[in-house]
């Protein structure tokens, strides 16, 4: 007659130590590298930057260096650096070894935080397959911007800055693009969108003009129709321009100007 509540015993006690240990079971190991690039001898910076899956962080700082730190949970995934300096110029590429299957399992990591330096001109290529990103060069010397975003969430916040030429192809997911504050030039802006949400911030005391095409909705707040464009009140009395050209999927857009 005992063995039947001790069965019983040890069976819930079996039962609380296999879910008890699938519940604490840490994440997989993680492995970190860090590499920081003196730029103190050059004029102007060539950057190249590819993750194929992940978390993104990019920012900038005064240093004349680019600061670069990864965690990641499979060796293989470990960035491939390369830098080059020829005659001032530096030529960065800092990328993530291509595989056949990058899809991330449970509880692997893949983080990337890289820092730039703000007063260094720079042109600059980034591709990020999935996952999450934020970049933000409020304030920096960035002539060109060309981005392709894969699957996931963006936000890019070029805000006060001097880019020139910005080119953006957008997926599947969210894209958030501010280009608020004070310009000394103008931009010409391409920005391809895929299916998702692409809110798009701009300044209103520049001149600004939308050319928008697509197949889902457009929200266009604070912006008039003129032309086949979309303009705000300083349109054509800046000697700035920001013209932009939107070629959006299925998701939506919204326009709007900065508070």
């Amino acid at each position: 007659m005992l063995l039947k509540p001790i069965n019983l015993l040890l069976f819930y006690a079996t039962s609380f130590f296999l879910v008890s240990w699938f519940l604490v079971t840490p994440a997989k190991s993680q492995l970190t590298s860090k590499q920081v690039i003196d730029l103190k001898n050059i004029k102007t910076l060539q950057a190249e930057l590819q993750i194929n899956a992940g978390t993104f962080k990019l920012t900038t700082q005064d240093q004349r260096a680019v600061n670069a730190s990864f965690n990641y949970t499979r060796k293989n995934w470990k960035p491939e650096i390369k830098f080059t300096p020829q005659a001032g110029k530096g030529i960065l590429s800092i990328k993530q070894p291509e595989e056949k299957n990058t899809n991330m399992q449970e509880k692997e990591r893949n983080e990337w935080e890289i820092k730039m330096p703000r007063s260094v001109p720079t042109d600059l290529k980034f591709r990020m397959g999935a996952g999450e990103g934020t970049v933000n060069l409020s304030g920096a010397k960035v002539n060109r911007l060309e981005m392709e975003a894969g699957a996931g969430d963006f936000k890019v916040n070029l805000a006060n800055t001097s880019v020139a030429n910005l080119k953006v192809s957008a997926g599947v997911g969210a894209l958030t693009l501010n280009l608020t504050g004070n310009r000394t030039n103008n931009l010409k802006a391409e920005i391809n969108g895929g299916i998702g949400d692409l809110n798009l911030v701009l300044p209103r005391q520049t001149g600004v003009r939308v050319k928008v095409s697509g197949l889902g909705d457009i929200e266009s707040g604070g912006l008039k129709k003129q032309g086949g464009y979309f303009v705000n009140d300083a349109y054509g009395k800046t000697s700035q321009l920001l013209d932009i050209t939107v070629s959006a999927g299925l998701g939506s857009i919204k326009i709007q100007l900065e508070k």
